[in-house]
């Protein structure tokens, strides 16, 4: 794939992998909104790129103070990337996540919402919904990335929903792969193992460290390639210490049935939504 004046949106850019993947976007010659909730840390990124391509060619990055969990607010992406960047956006990365360990059973405030699920699971459902109906109205191809984690493959007894929100986000990313199969639109996730991150606490680092870390090189080259592999749609890339895998993908005989029986109602509902923006 060719990146340059590829427009992206990349949700949760002013550290960890979102950093990172936001100057290798940059470097590769894209133009790149990326988003984050404190203003501070997001312009510190933004002095940084300016450092760094001081005596070269002006990088294509804006930063956008956000909450992930806000409709609006993502809304505001399109459009400010049209008319930023002149072209309309090709690349959604929905890498933003928290990690709580501090709920376990216990509600604390037993009516009160679980930040985990807002920001992990929540906000990734409008992300993609989001870019999704942006796609199909500008009619146009478009490759849409998730994140998840290793223990949205096992589970994680120390981080329950932490570990439920990484599991619901693939079954998001694969109930989309096949609703979008006949449509030049790709929906796809990651799922690293232990990636040197804020987001590690300290107990995880030392028990990562001792099975073994991810390094952050292994993990922004995974995300580009679910970008460049056309034949990835509803695929789970895993990347651990020991290399990268597309997880196999689940066969049933009933649900192969009910899926070629949904293959018309598929389309119906493709129609639809085409219907809708025109």
């Amino acid at each position: 794939m060719d990146y340059t004046d590829k427009v992206v949106i990349l949700y949760g850019g002013t550290s960890g992998i979102g950093k990172e993947l936001l100057f290798a976007l940059v470097s590769k010659g894209c133009n790149v909104i990326f988003t984050g909730t404190n203003e501070i840390k997001g312009n510190k990124v933004l002095e940084e790129l300016n450092i760094l391509y001081k005596d070269s060619r002006p990088h294509n990055a804006i930063f956008q103070c956000s909450d992930i969990t806000d409709w609006a607010g993502q809304e505001e992406l399109y459009p400010l990337a049209e008319e930023t960047f002149g072209k309309t956006v090709d690349i959604v990365l929905v890498i933003a996540g928290i990690l709580d360990t501090s709920n376990l059973i216990n509600d604390i405030e037993q009516d009160g919402k679980y930040r985990t699920i807002e920001v992990n699971l929540t906000a990734a459902i409008k992300a993609n919904r989001l870019a999704i109906q942006y796609f199909l109205k500008k009619k146009k191809g478009g490759c849409i990335v998730n994140t998840s984690s290793v223990f949205g493959l096992t589970g994680a007894c120390t981080a329950p929903l932490y570990a439920a929100s990484k599991h619901a986000i693939i079954g998001l990313t694969k109930s989309y792969g096949s609703l979008l199969r006949t449509t030049d639109i790709r929906v796809n996730v990651v799922a690293p193992h232990f990636v040197e991150t804020p987001l590690l606490p300290g107990v995880s680092l030392g028990v990562a460290t001792t099975f073994g870390m991810v390094s952050m090189k292994d993990c922004i080259e995974a995300y580009f390639y679910v970008l460049e592999d056309e034949t990835l749609n509803g695929d789970v890339v895993n990347v651990s210490h020991l290399g990268r895998t597309t997880e196999p993908r689940y066969s049933d005989p009933i649900i192969e049935q009910l899926d070629t029986m949904c293959n018309q109602r598929r389309e119906d509902t493709l129609n639809g939504i085409l219907n809708y923006f025109q």
